[in-house]
């Protein structure tokens, strides 16, 4: 009768599971999957064009398998289909009559201005909101009220440039060398109109016709070389062309010494351009030989990026084994405004979920994603995506401010001066002195803020004596600041230095440098220090925890307008990466074997001042002080393995005590051997906890791990209590099945606790 019964349980959880996984098998399958489209260049657009593609691809896509694996929007799966517009007019209106036709509830893409002008018509007509992360024609978003994208439009970037070479680089003497495209007619336009309002001197222009190759290219550095005999040789040249034009201007322009300055817009501003010159003989004797000291504008620059875009950023290369650059995060934030709308729009009407994105009515469904977007228009609407915090203007354009970005050993890092947009000159101290000495520039009725990069290296040494009681480490590191110009990057305040010493007033001061200098225009100064820091820990997954070691930092005066700490990428050679970080680990944590480190992280952040300080200007406006703030962040785990043979050993051998006396014979079994063992058990969970600080109110794992030995031997008092009762000493074919049972429970329940305890906290 035992093997019947045990066989018909057994087979009830098997019908049970297979029931369980069909149920979920086909729910997966029925599940309404929402469609989004997204149009790139994939095929026959040359090399360059083909990598942006996939990183526009790739971006998207990671964004999506992140709401996906975190459940899908309100429930509903999210799905990408790929279109190949191959950077082509007429391939580009096939496709997007092709995305009409789908189930897709919104467009990402095009990618070149062009190809999205092309297909915003058939997109407008048919009434499916688009967004793209890199067309800059003016007319993409201007007259069609269907499409969005999360960079700027040609008329600001012009305008821009032009100020910049003006203002900032002085120069008075500028060429422009045009696209024959939409893009390059108008950026170019933009920059010579400005340029000229601005008091500067175009002193030639070309336009590079459709078939140009190597013998068109010459013909414009002859006419250079013939301008730099005269006195109207440029002092920079304006570049108003794409990646795919510029490659081999770039060449003739190196080879031919012409010393001038070389400035274009996003166009240009792509790491395969520098990469494709990698088998040239230059390059190799001297990395960016050919694109060194290129200006480019640019959305986003990773070197000031913050914590969650440095998060990206090595996301994105830890899947697909390659940078990003700034246009994987511009289509990343693309993705994040559809999806953010598609969610904003469920959430307006409680029972909308069950009408809405079906696939039923895909007309209204498009509509209502348009409307979602339309909707992120104001700061309290914005978008916060961790590479920016965005919202649309009435031209269907994000509101941030571009970067100047630098080539710089095949890298594009900011320029050491860059423009930030004054959205309201009155909540800005002193304006007056400042536009009068400078540092603001007024370009019509735009105010830009003049802002001085400072580039930081931090290379660690070693980390100590980490004492998880305050939750304090001692960090030796070498620190260096790489800047321009009059400034004092130097005169900084830790924010973390030891807690008790901050709380008594006393400040980490950096000494003498060891080294200074200057090379190339380019200031340095460099320091040694060691002291402790603090960062609070959480211990709620103890003994499985990690832990976040890091050194932050701020100007103890000068606010992030006027300021910002960029992160030395170059110089601190990549440590993020795989290989050299396995190397520094082992050198920098010799001395703490219990803890491995799993990542470092370097970034730049705002550090945000809510007080006023008594300023009366900022009393009656949203404005507040706002700071940059360098930080260094290492990602510690505890060694589970040491710290379980150092510390759990015990706790291991009173189980096992607890489970073998279960083999004894009943009358040897006592309610006070039980008892004795599990006051030992408490008495050593207690003394477990005491390297914890001192006030922690919560429960942490391995609390969670005593409560399963406390249940066992509650469980084996049970057994004592009940054995000990007259219905089990007069049944000994009952008692001992009693103590079978025990001796069957007590493995299982251990086994099913501990394998709890790893999923839950491995």
């Amino acid at each position: 009768m035992g093997k019947k019964k045990l066989i018909i349980w057994l087979a009830t959880i098997c019908l049970t599971v297979i029931a369980v996984i069909v149920t979920a098998n086909f729910n997966r399958q029925n599940q309404e999957n929402i469609t989004i489209a997204i149009a790139a260049p994939l095929s026959n657009a040359g090399e360059v064009t083909e990598k942006l593609g996939k990183s526009m691809v790739r971006a998207a896509q990671l964004y999506i398998n992140k709401v996906n694996k975190a459940g899908g929007v309100q429930g509903k799966q999210l799905q990408l289909e790929i279109y190949d517009d191959q950077g082509k007019i007429d391939v580009a209106e096939k496709v997007a009559r092709e995305i009409v036709q789908s189930p897709a509830v919104a467009v990402i893409g095009h990618n070149y201005s062009k190809t999205s002008l092309a297909a915003g018509k058939i997109y407008q007509a048919a009434g499916i909101p688009a967004i793209s992360g890199s067309a800059t024609a003016d007319a993409v978003t201007a007259d069609n009220e269907w499409y969005f994208r999360t960079i700027f439009n040609d008329s600001f970037q012009g305008k821009f440039i032009a100020t910049y070479l003006r203002k900032i680089l002085g120069y008075s003497k500028i060429s422009i060398i045009r696209g024959y495209d939409v893009y390059g007619l108008n950026l170019g336009k933009n920059i010579e109109t400005t340029f000229q309002e601005l008091g500067g001197e175009i002193v030639a222009q070309w336009q590079l016709p459709k078939n140009q190759n190597q013998a068109t290219d010459r013909v414009i550095i002859e006419e250079l070389l013939e301008l730099k005999e005269s006195d109207q040789f440029p002092q920079a040249i304006a570049l108003a062309i794409s990646r795919d034009q510029v490659a081999n201007l770039l060449r003739e322009i190196k080879n031919r010494n012409l010393n001038l300055s070389l400035f274009g817009g996003d166009g240009i501003g792509y790491l395969g351009i520098a990469q494709s010159f990698i088998d040239f003989p230059e390059e190799k004797e001297s990395p960016g030989f050919f694109t060194n000291g290129l200006y480019t504008v640019v959305p986003i620059i990773y070197d000031v990026a913050n914590d969650q875009t440095q998060q990206f950023k090595k996301t994105f290369e830890e899947v697909y084994k390659t940078s990003p650059g700034w246009a994987a995060a511009s289509y990343y934030d693309a993705t994040i405004a559809v999806v953010e709308a598609i969610h904003r729009t469920l959430l307006t009407e409680k029972d909308l979920a069950k009408s809405a994105f079906t696939g039923k009515d895909i007309k209204n469904d498009r509509y209502r994603v348009r409307e979602g977007l339309l909707q992120i228009d104001s700061p309290d609407t914005a978008i916060e995506t961790g590479a920016r915090i965005f919202y649309f203007d009435r031209n269907n354009i994000v509101t941030v401010p571009p970067s100047i970005g630098l080539f710089d050993r095949r890298q594009i890092v900011s320029a050491f001066t860059q423009l930030q947009i004054i959205p309201n000159i009155k909540t800005i101290l002193n304006s007056e002195a400042k536009i009068a000495s400078g540092n603001i520039l007024q370009v019509g009725q735009q105010y830009w803020n003049k802002t001085d990069i400072v580039y930081v290296g931090l290379d660690i040494n070693e980390v100590n004596y980490l004492d998880e009681k305050t939750s304090t480490y001692v960090v030796d590191f070498y620190l260096w600041f790489r800047y321009q110009g009059n400034l004092n990057p130097d005169q900084i305040e830790f924010s973390n230095y030891g807690i008790e010493r901050l709380d008594s007033g006393e400040k980490l001061t950096l000494e003498e440098p060891i080294k200074s200098g200057e090379e190339n225009g380019v200031k340095y100064k460099i320091y040694r220090i060691k002291a402790d820091f603090q960062e609070k820990f959480d211990f709620q997954n103890y003994p499985f925890d990690k832990q976040r070691l890091s050194v932050r930092f701020r100007h103890t005066e000068v606010t992030r307008d006027r300021l910002i700490y960029a992160i030395d990428l170059i110089g601190m050679q990549n440590i993020t990466g795989k290989e050299l970080f396995n190397q520094w680990k082992q050198k920098v944590f010799k001395e703490i074997t219990s803890w491995t480190p799993t990542k470092i992280t370097f970034f730049q952040n705002t550090l945000v001042n809510n007080s006023t300080l008594g300023y009366r200007k900022l009393i009656d406006t949203k404005s507040n002080l706002e700071y940059s703030q360098f930080n260094a962040v290492i990602d510690i785990k505890r060694e589970i393995v040491s710290f379980s043979i150092k510390n759990l050993l015990p706790l291991w051998f009173f189980v096992l005590v607890a489970y073998q006396l279960l083999f004894l014979p009943f009358d040897k079994l006592s309610a006070e051997l039980f008892s004795g063992i599990l006051l030992a058990i408490v008495f050593y969970h207690l003394s477990l906890l005491e390297a914890l600080p001192d006030g922690i109110g919560y429960v942490v794992a391995l609390d969670y791990a005593f409560y399963l030995v406390y249940f066992l031997c509650g469980l084996e008092l049970a057994l004592v209590t009940a054995g000990s009762s007259s219905r089990f000493k007069n049944n000994k074919a009952q008692l001992r099945q009693l103590i079978v049972s025990a001796r069957v429970l007590f493995p299982v329940i251990l086994l099913i606790g501990s394998i709890w305890l790893c999923l839950v906290y491995l």
